[in-house]
């Protein structure tokens, strides 16, 4: 176990020198400190206009990718809110301390220097609004009073109009409404729309302060249940939504690797089953997700505008991030849980003062890189603790294809070590390879390798496919390093 860095006493001011879009962090130059506006979005998949998918209306997210390093290929550790939050905000791969259970921060690892700890030891100001930690005794140790919160007017997980609220009700099984609503209100009537203004407020006040501040927004859409402004679902008429084309799961690939039922059903008028989602409520799914997607990149144009109009925005480093992809009936599947490309593969943006713009990385990259990456960003000594790498000389040189290597993981039954299966992935910028491992007795009881620039979309398993023998040979030698050098300091038991 690592304990609290002690920062007290002096304040690291570093230099960050911007020369003709290269980024430098020598502390010799001059001291400087910039704001930094973390902006979380839950769910969201890499299905924007800035990524390829010209159906989808997100300018403002567009517009900050002008303004930055786009990356195309970041991946999450593991593919669930609770713990990718987790990792993300504590610098520690999700299979150590128990992480990946699912459990608070402060249940796993109290003492933990997490990144906003980190910048507040270091002189910043911090404050949250919206989601950033998935428990709320995780927000409240972190944050404190920092936290903006909302005081909505809006029932259950965030619906406004009587009819759904009548659903609530009449589900008695999970006590959910519909799975989705659109209302005829404002942008400030539902949750993410009042947090922005929170933000907005608090922006314009911490920008007052001599400090630089750390001002982290999560913003809830597209989660679950889809929820929004009616504008924001008129943006997609009925005609132009299409479904998927990946109908069936993976061919020859591990049984478990993909769910069969989950959140969803947890929503009024939701089967228990995926394969029980006819094409008509698909095709309503799919666009409710569309219409939030709008609706969070709505919020994130209002937080570049403030930025603009305080004249703080050349002072500001903006990091915007997904803490996992989405299925949107992929694979016969809905929502995430899976280490498919589609569940680990997020949107990824850094957009700093003078640096590179409107630029694209193929390069592979962790989550958990962002927090290393902000600490360099600002000159300062990174801490022991951290798992990633800082992404840097990829914000200076982001079409450098680097052959590197990221992971992340999938537990089925997480809650039984008895019974836990963890899959662990290999990802490259081209294949996926995945072996599944019985946590009490180390048997591997499946494995996977997929091709994707021959199959983009993962239908086919190809582990026995002679081809690929040394590449899969290759990736089998990250993931044993991967096992091996992984401190399961927790109270579950090791992998024997």
């Amino acid at each position: 176990m690592f304990y609290k860095t002690s920062y007290l006493g002096f304040i690291l001011l570093a230099s960050f020198i911007v020369c003709r879009g290269q980024i430098s962090t020598s502390n010799a130059k001059k001291n400087v400190l910039y704001n930094i506006l973390f902006i979380s979005i839950d769910d969201l998949r890499t299905e924007l206009n800035c990524y390829g998918a010209s159906h989808i209306k997100s300018p403002n997210i567009d517009r900050l990718a002008a303004q930055g390093v786009r990356f195309e290929n970041a991946h999450v550790q593991q593919a669930i809110c609770m713990a990718s939050r987790a990792s993300i905000m504590t610098g520690i791969r999700p299979e150590k301390y128990g992480i990946y259970t699912g459990l608070a921060v402060n249940d796993v690892l109290p003492d933990a220097l997490t990144l906003n700890k980190y910048f507040q030891q270091n002189g910043y100001n911090i404050a949250s609004c919206g989601k950033i930690y998935h428990h709320k005794i995780d927000t409240k140790k972190q944050f404190g009073n920092n936290e903006m919160k909302p005081k909505g007017t809006w029932t259950g997980r965030g619906y406004v109009t009587p009819e759904a609220i009548e659903k609530i009700a009449l589900n008695t099984k999970y006590n959910r409404g519909p799975a989705y609503e659109f209302a005829s209100v404002n942008d400030t009537i539902y949750k993410d729309g009042l947090n922005t203004q929170n933000a907005l407020k608090k922006m314009e006040e911490l920008s007052k302060d001599d400090a630089p501040f750390f001002l982290s927004v999560g913003l809830s859409k597209p989660h679950l249940p889809f929820t929004a402004p009616k504008k924001y679902w008129d943006m997609y008429p009925a005609s132009t939504i299409k479904l998927t084309d990946i109908k069936e799961r993976p061919r020859n690939g591990y049984n478990k690797a993909i769910r069969t039922g989950g959140e969803l059903k947890n929503y009024y008028g939701m089967p228990e089953l995926y394969d029980e989602i006819d094409d008509n409520m698909a095709l309503k799914l799919r666009r409710a997700y569309y219409a939030c997607i709008s609706y969070a990149d709505a919020q994130v144009g209002k937080l570049l505008d403030k930025l603009e109009t305080l004249g703080i925005r050349d002072k500001t480093i903006i990091v915007l991030w997904g803490d996992h992809g989405y299925k949107l009936g992929d694979y016969n599947s809905w929502c995430k849980w899976t280490n498919m490309h589609l569940d680990t593969n997020i949107p990824l943006i850094f957009s700093i003062p003078e640096g590179k713009q409107n630029s694209v990385s193929k390069t592979p990259v962790a989550a958990l890189d962002i927090y290393p990456t902000l600490v360099e960003l600002n000159g300062m000594q990174k801490p022991n603790h951290l798992d990633g790498q800082s992404i840097v000389t990829l914000l200076n040189k982001p079409d450098t294809q680097k052959q590197r290597v990221v992971f992340s993981i999938w537990p089925i039954k997480r809650e039984d070590y008895s019974k836990t299966i963890m899959g662990y992935a290999a990802k490259t910028a081209r294949f996926n390879y995945v072996e599944w491992i019985k946590m009490s007795s180390g048997e591997k009881v499946g494995k996977e390798f997929f091709d994707r620039q021959k199959d983009p979309n993962e239908t086919l398993n190809l582990i026995d496919n002679i081809e690929y023998t040394e590449t899969i040979a290759f990736l089998a030698e990250k993931v044993a390093e991967r096992i091996q050098g992984t401190n399961h300091d927790h109270p579950f038991k090791q992998i024997d």
